[in-house]
């Protein structure tokens, strides 16, 4: 599963970043990443931590385009 998660990053890394929904992209797929590599472990409070930062990006971009409206 994590090779498909790295495929989807290269596609939307080879995608024009300075498309405005790419920064939501990126930070989704960054989030899906890690929660794929941790799937058959616990979560520490490090991985939380980092996940709730990236979650907040997300909720950030998705800001940013509503405000765009």
């Amino acid at each position: 599963m994590q090779k498909r998660v790295e495929e989807l990053q290269r596609l939307a890394d080879s995608i024009a970043e300075h498309h405005p929904y790419w920064p939501l992209l990126h930070f989704t797929l960054q989030l899906l990443s890690r929660v794929v590599e941790k799937w058959r472990q616990d979560l520490t409070p490090e991985d939380l931590d980092e996940m709730a930062w990236l979650a907040e990006k997300i909720q950030e971009q998705i800001q940013r385009l509503n405000s765009r409206g």
